[in-house]
């Protein structure tokens, strides 16, 4: 990983032309509306690590969905518009670019879906994740390729750890628990130990979390390369039996899995038969209850 500079070379090397010619016009648009606009998150640490990543995600200080709708239209793109939280999508082709006003979450308790309000680069930043997902590029072509890490996330990324910006942050959102772990074993990181403690303090509040989340979250975790390591540090912690109390993720399961990618690429629903294999039919109603998996899903995962 190089230093941190300024990465319109990144951009320029690490996005394909097209996608990166339709930032630029996003960036010429916002200087003629006199915003402010930053490529932000996970695209931001791949940049750095020179890992692919397609997922545009700009935030703009300001009207937001006011330059989607004008992006889209200079573009013959697509909008979709979400104005409860201010954001919106604007699909051109095979690409998609997203783009949200900078804004402050507060969570009136835990698990619970965020009040939004206006805010800042730095609150918007400060409302993420981990510090690694927590860094800005300036995309005014004035400054554009500028960094922006106000939380240290750039000597995180170079440390290899996985770490939150507040200790409210599980609380918050549990979802971040699975995030954890599955951002760890994908980048060869590691949970940095005050992360990992709070992390083990606010387990049990991933039932204040609604099944469908943890759903997204678990087919998130199937979806990675080798999805077992999460699911066996998972386990270790006591995070897996928040899914359901049956669930293990033993020399069995890793050994299975692993012998199931050798044979064809493996669907989310013959992880979920090898996941479940062993479990009761009470303890299997209840775990495709919880997490909503639909008839369609269930039945696979029992035929499989």
């Amino acid at each position: 990983m190089s230093e941190k500079t300024n990465l319109a070379n990144k951009i320029k090397q690490g996005i394909p032309e097209e996608l990166s010619g339709l930032v630029k016009k996003a960036s010429d648009i916002a200087r003629r509306k006199n915003l402010r606009l930053y490529l932000v998150g996970g695209i931001v640490r791949d940049l750095l690590l020179g890992q692919p990543n397609l997922d545009i995600d700009l935030v703009v200080e300001g009207d937001a969905i006011g330059l989607a709708k004008e992006f889209a239209g200079e573009i013959d793109g697509k909008l979709t518009v979400h104005p409860m939280f201010n954001t919106a999508k604007v699909t051109a082709g095979k690409w998609s670019i997203d783009f949200a006003m900078a804004r402050t979450e507060t969570y009136a308790k835990p698990g619970a879906l965020p009040t939004v309000k206006a805010g800042t680069l730095k609150t918007d930043l400060f409302r993420r994740d981990f510090t690694i997902n927590a860094m800005a590029v300036r995309l005014n072509p004035e400054h554009y390729g500028e960094p922006i890490d106000l939380y240290d996330g750039f000597d995180d990324l170079k440390n290899k750890l996985i770490r939150i910006l507040h200790e409210k942050s599980f609380t918050d959102d549990a979802t971040r628990i699975w995030r954890a772990l599955r951002y760890e074993q994908r980048l060869g990181f590691k949970i940095e130990p005050e992360t990992l403690k709070l992390l083990k303090r606010d387990v049990a509040l991933l039932k204040t979390v609604g099944g469908y989340r943890l759903r997204h979250e678990l087919e998130l975790v199937l979806k990675e390369k080798e999805p077992e390591k999460v699911l066996t540090s998972a386990d270790e912690l006591g995070v897996l039996k928040e899914l359901n109390p049956s669930l293990t993720a033993g020399d069995g399961l890793v050994r299975k899995f692993k012998e199931a990618r050798k044979h064809s690429s493996v669907s989310q629903e013959i992880y979920l038969s090898i996941m479940t294999s062993k479990m009761t039919d009470k303890a299997f109603g209840e775990f495709v209850s919880y997490l909503r998996f639909s008839k369609q899903i269930v039945d696979k995962i029992r035929t499989k």
